[in-house]
């Protein structure tokens, strides 16, 4: 099924993709303003290190993300014409 179709019948599981997307975006912005350098600094808390794993993980989550709503996309496997021509 198309991504229009997907809406047409489960519009509440594609908004929740769209919002689940937003939201990790946000996130990620958070995390490159709150974390401080990579190198030296202080790495008790809030540290560039950490904020760098954290991006990563992130990033990861979004690249799922991503490819599940890329499946709304994909045509389903039409069975075979019986009888065949």
């Amino acid at each position: 099924m198309g991504i229009r179709t997907a809406i047409q019948h489960n519009p509440l599981v594609t908004a929740g993709l769209l919002f689940a997307i937003g939201w990790t975006v946000v996130i990620g912005a958070r995390i490159v303003d709150q974390m401080g350098p990579i190198v030296g600094g202080n790495w008790v808390g809030q540290n560039g290190l950490g904020g760098l794993m954290g991006l990563l993980v992130i990033v990861a989550f979004l690249g799922l993300l991503i490819a599940s709503f890329g499946a709304l996309g994909e045509p389903d496997p039409a069975p075979e014409e019986w009888p065949p021509e």
